[in-house]
């Protein structure tokens, strides 16, 4: 037995929080588990349990008894634990060390000692295996997020570990990346070591045969069992199920606000014309030529590293285009100054570190509003409005709470409560779903959506984009293919198969129950609708 977790309770010194109770787990080699649940019901803290973060890097009371490798986890120092627990990080920035890749993976061979040959053979083996081979000499600087994730993952593998716990794999790659990671982590598996995966998008994982799921609540375990349990079982309502689970359950199914408006027919917000935009001499997005309106949902999909987030940097002048023209509001992005950019757009960036760095939740939200000369009343109001508007206004003393004590989750909304404090007209969003909860998504996305005059966010969820925005932007090879609305995208299947998107069982549902044109409703109307499909 690989891992033993009997009776587990872990409660944060930094906050008082306890959130584990009297959680039970066993893995042994063979095993792939699925550990699921709302956000900030324990998931990333059983996994710190594992690898020993918890309590040796994370301050916390530990109960109960957890062994790893036959051994009580409290007795082995980290690095004695990572020779048998390897670990992707839900934010793998925070994991790599290496200025290019080369130099990323041979970190860890290196600090074992291993001959300069053995370390060579390895990095091409898991390079290949991964498919990363052509991001061996790229700076890691330079890499999307959903790169940075694929070669954290590798450095997991070339340690080769008893097992692999991934913290939400799914969250920054796309359909085609996520595949290959999950492929390669059944394969490891396959070949007698053991998996643990945290994921909220079930559908996904399930290709891949999971032996065994977990799922918790409020830190509690409410299943423990295998997978047909799980899907007969699990709340409806929290994690994303299959569509013929949700036809089948489509009694158990809530109601969630859905509103529907008509595509954007106002003056345009941003304008990209013939636009080439790179990181020094590097041409990521060539020629692109679109124009975003003033009052329109925007879903911006594509492969990990395509230019979805070069595309939007340029809204705020983080990078300058090389070739072309982009215009706000009609005028050259160039004559807008910091501070028009600032209250025009919210821009939230995927990894929330790169926007947290203040000592209290307090502090990080004043800063941008006290830039612009709002009184200490102002930013009271604001900051209470942004933070009721992320769902964050109920976390115990959440004022006073330093940002990195949240979850990776609650800290991306925190981050949108940053943005929505500012007051900008049009929201700018990498990956803000990622981390959440079904309900938490639906409920985030209803308010941005519902309280903006215009939203761009970039996702690598398909079902997001299709069920959320009113048009849809795909970004392949560095150019915009496609731009049109959702339903007429779900509609062709060249795009399926050629652009690194992959068809869910949604898209599936879509073509085969709703017409080319026309909005699509929530996933759980549907799956109702679907059950008792007009004659």
């Amino acid at each position: 037995m690989i891992i033993d977790v009997r009776g587990a309770a872990v409660r944060y010194r930094s906050t008082g929080q306890q959130v584990l109770h009297d959680v039970d787990l066993t893995v042994e080699r063979g095993d792939f588990v699925l550990v699921a649940g709302p956000s900030g019901c324990g998931k990333s803290t059983l996994l710190r349990l594992l690898n020993g973060l918890v309590p040796h890097a994370y301050r916390a009371e530990v109960g109960g008894e957890v062994r790893i490798g036959g051994k009580a986890a409290g007795e082995q120092s980290i690095r004695q634990l990572s020779t048998v627990v390897g670990t992707l990080l839900q934010d793998p920035a925070k994991q790599i060390v290496g200025t290019t890749v080369v130099t990323e993976l041979a970190f860890g061979p290196e600090n074992l000692g291993l001959p300069r040959a053995e370390i060579r053979d390895r990095i091409d083996e898991v390079a290949t295996r991964v498919g990363i081979t052509h991001l061996l000499p790229r700076p890691t600087h330079e890499l999307s997020g959903g790169e940075l994730q694929l070669v954290a993952f590798a450095g997991v593998l070339i340690m080769r570990p008893d097992v692999v716990i991934v913290d939400e794999p799914l969250a920054n790659l796309d359909p085609d990346a996520g595949r290959r990671l999950l492929g390669e982590l059944r394969r490891f598996v396959d070949g007698g070591g053991a998996a643990v995966v945290v994921e909220h998008r079930v559908e996904e994982l399930l290709e891949f045969a999971p032996t065994t799921a977990l799922y918790l609540e409020e830190g509690r375990t409410r299943y423990l069992g295998d997978i047909s349990g799980f899907l007969r079982q699990v709340p409806v309502a929290h994690v994303k199920l299959p569509f013929d689970t949700l036809i089948a359950r489509a009694d158990e199914l809530p109601a969630f606000p859905h509103a529907h408006r008509p595509p954007g027919a106002g003056p345009s917000r941003l304008a990209y014309r013939n636009v080439s935009l790179g990181y020094g001499r590097r041409t990521v997005l060539h020629e692109a030529d679109l124009d975003l309106k003033a009052d329109e949902r925007v879903a911006v999909l594509g492969r990990n590293g395509a230019g979805k987030s070069t595309l939007l940097r340029a809204a705020v002048r983080l990078l300058e285009p090389s070739e072309g023209e982009i215009l706000v509001d009609g005028e050259p992005i160039a004559g807008r100054s910091t501070l028009s950019l600032a209250t025009t757009f919210g821009y939230v960036f995927q990894n929330p570190s790169q926007a947290l760095f203040s000592a209290s939740v307090e502090e990080e939200m004043a800063f941008g509003p006290r830039n612009l000369g709002r009184t200490p009343e102002e930013i009271a109001e604001v900051a209470k409005e942004a933070l009721a508007a992320m769902m964050l206004d109920h976390e115990p003393d959440i004022l006073a709470r330093p940002p990195h004590t949240l979850s990776h989750g609650q800290q991306r909304r925190l981050t949108v409560a940053l943005a929505l404090a500012m007051r900008p007209k049009t929201l700018v969003l990498d990956e803000p779903t990622a981390g959440q909860d079904l309900r938490t998504t639906a409920t985030f996305m209803e308010r941005v959506l519902g309280g903006m005059e215009s939203v761009y966010f970039i996702t690598h969820d398909v079902d997001l984009a299709l069920t959320s925005a009113d048009r849809i932007v795909i970004v392949d090879g560095g150019r915009i293919v496609a731009d049109a609305a959702p339903a007429e995208l779900a509609h062709r299947p060249d795009l399926w198969t050629g652009s690194g998107l992959r068809e869910t069982s949604l898209v599936r549902a879509i073509r085969d129950l709703l017409p080319e044109k026309g909005a699509i409703p929530h996933p759980f109307d549907l799956a109702r609708s679907g059950r008792n499909p007009p004659p």
